[in-house]
C-alpha cells in the first residue's frame, strides 16, 4: 500500500470517529425509527439538492424561498432540526478537507478556470 492510500484510510477512519460523524449516525438511526419523518426529510433533502444544482434564474430564487419556508416549518420538529444540523456539520467538515486538498495540490488549472463561466 502506498503512502497516499495509507493516509486516505487514516483520514476516513478519523472522519468516521469524529464527533460530528458520530452525532450524525446517532441521529440518522433515530430518524430511521420514524419512517414518515424520514420520508419527509429525504423529500426535503432532494428538493434542496436539486435546487442547489440548478442554473441560476429568477424562478430558482423563488423556488429557494419556497423551500426555505418549508424547511423552517419542518425544522420545528426537534429530531429533524438536530439531524439537519448534524448533516451540515459533516458536510462542512468534508468541504474543509476538500478545500484544503484542492488548495494544496496544484493541477495548473488557473488559466482554464478563468475561461470557464460559473
Amino acid at each position: 500500500m502506498n503512502e497516499v492510500e495509507k493516509y486516505t484510510k487514516q483520514l476516513v477512519q478519523a472522519i468516521q470517529e469524529s464527533q460530528e460523524y458520530q452525532d450524525f449516525c446517532k441521529l440518522r438511526e433515530e430518524l430511521r425509527q420514524d419512517p414518515k419523518l424520514r420520508e419527509k426529510m429525504n423529500e426535503m433533502r432532494v428538493k434542496n439538492f436539486e435546487l442547489q444544482n440548478t442554473a441560476p434564474s429568477e424562478e430558482l430564487y423563488r423556488d429557494l424561498n419556497s423551500i426555505w419556508k418549508e424547511f423552517r416549518e419542518f425544522r420545528k420538529n426537534p429530531l429533524a432540526d438536530e439531524f439537519l444540523k448534524a448533516e451540515l456539520a459533516v458536510c462542512r467538515m468534508l468541504q474543509q478537507i476538500t478545500n484544503e486538498l484542492t488548495m494544496a495540490v496544484d493541477l495548473d488549472t488557473k488559466e482554464i478556470a478563468e475561461q470557464l463561466s460559473f
